[in-house]
């Protein structure tokens, strides 16, 4: 079974993986045009949000490792519409919850029902991806970063019109309990037998794996973190206007997804991966080198169409090994990946203070050097 055939075979499964990627990706964006509302509404500087926000990425970086024992034990299925039940019921609350301590506790379970999604969506992706034997996994990443974009769009938008914001977490809830039918319809049974380990640590290729997908989500970290600073302090840019170059890079990423499962039926995972790899280093460089202005959004293209489709093959590659059961091997990435949003910030921010900020840029364009490796770890026939 293979290609078009066995696409056809599995038809509902992924449709039900896109829409619980989609899914993810909205849950997790809802939460951020509350941020300025709840800094403001309890009367937080920025340290004490900043420990806030921390609560949402420790409950994910738990609950990460968790979620592929879970899902072997009981299934994908199971793991994502409890979490992701999990986590929306925590929306509402995070609107009108009316101290920090106890708004800290709702973000540690909402960021542990986000990391659960997470970690389980991408399983079921890897063992789609084996059903059918043709790339998929790229497209489940953009149904991700459409979610993303669309979330805190519209919640953005309807908190502009004047809704109260727990009337719109309200609204988010029930959109996305409805969204939930389709995806326990259609998601896999897919429950491995025999006892499954309650953790294991990553070893073998799986290290380097995560490894590199740690390096890819700090490169898109400071991305959402850094950017909008680097252009408004290094590059004089209007910090009404800094905003730009992460938008052009988030739009880049998400078309790049779209077609990277093309790219890679008709090109192969090494070709696909070797561009890609070479042409986010090569934006990174370009932001340490330019000035202008025209120069700098180059160079953003360049970094989203390079970063798009680096994730998902990290992930195929996951479910490829052999050293650890798959649902371990990608909850092992999934970690080790997040804690580069979790760290990047930070590493970028004491560079930074060390040397420059534009600095610190090269420095990620020196580190990002390191994503080659996996050229020799990403082949479909790889061990």
């Amino acid at each position: 079974m293979s290609g078009e055939y066995g696409i056809s075979l599995v038809k509902q499964p992924i449709m039900a993986t896109k829409i619980s990627f989609f899914i993810a990706g909205f849950s997790m964006a809802s939460w951020a045009p509350l941020i300025p509302l709840v800094k403001e509404r309890l009367f937080l500087d920025d340290g004490a949000m900043g420990l806030l926000m921390l609560a949402f990425g420790i409950g994910s970086f738990i609950m990460m490792p968790v979620a592929g024992m879970l899902s072997a034990r009981f299934g994908c299925r199971k793991v994502f519409a409890f979490f992701t039940l999990l986590a929306i019921l925590m929306l509402p609350g995070l609107s009108i919850l009316p101290t920090p301590a106890v708004l800290a506790c709702a973000l540690f379970l909402f960021g542990a029902g986000i990391g659960a999604m997470d970690v389980s969506a991408n399983i079921h992706a890897v063992n789609i991806e084996k059903r059918v034997q043709s790339p998929v996994m790229s497209g489940f990443h953009a149904l991700f970063s459409l979610g993303g974009i669309s979330g805190a769009g519209s919640v953005s938008l309807l908190l502009f019109m004047g809704i109260s914001p727990f009337l719109v977490m309200v609204a988010v809830t029930l959109l996305i309990i409805l969204l939930l039918f389709p995806v326990w319809n259609g998601l896999l049974d897919d429950a491995e037998a025999g006892d499954t380990p309650f953790f294991a640590l990553p070893r073998g290729i799986v290290i380097l794996i995560g490894f590199l997908c740690f390096v890819v989500y700090l490169m898109e970290g400071s991305m959402l973190d850094w950017s909008g600073i680097l252009l408004s302090s290094v590059h004089s840019m209007d910090s009404h206007q800094a905003g730009l170059g992460y938008t052009l890079f988030a739009i880049t990423m998400t078309c790049g997804r779209f077609f990277g499962d093309r790219m890679i039926a008709a090109y192969g995972y090494r070709q696909v991966f070797l561009a890609s790899a070479i042409l986010a280093t090569s934006g990174f460089v370009l932001i340490y080198l330019a000035s202008g202005v025209i120069a700098l959004a180059v160079a953003f293209l360049m970094i989203g169409a390079g970063l798009s489709n680096l994730a998902p093959m990290f992930f195929t590659a996951s479910g490829r090994q052999k050293v650890m059961p798959d649902s371990l091997a990608v909850s092992a990435v999934s970690t080790m990946g997040y804690s580069g949003i979790l760290l990047g910030p930070a590493i970028i921010g004491g560079l930074a203070h060390q040397i420059t900020l534009h600095s610190a840029f090269g420095c990620i364009a020196l580190l990002s050097l390191s994503l080659l490796a996996g050229y020799w770890l990403i082949a479909p026939d790889r061990k």
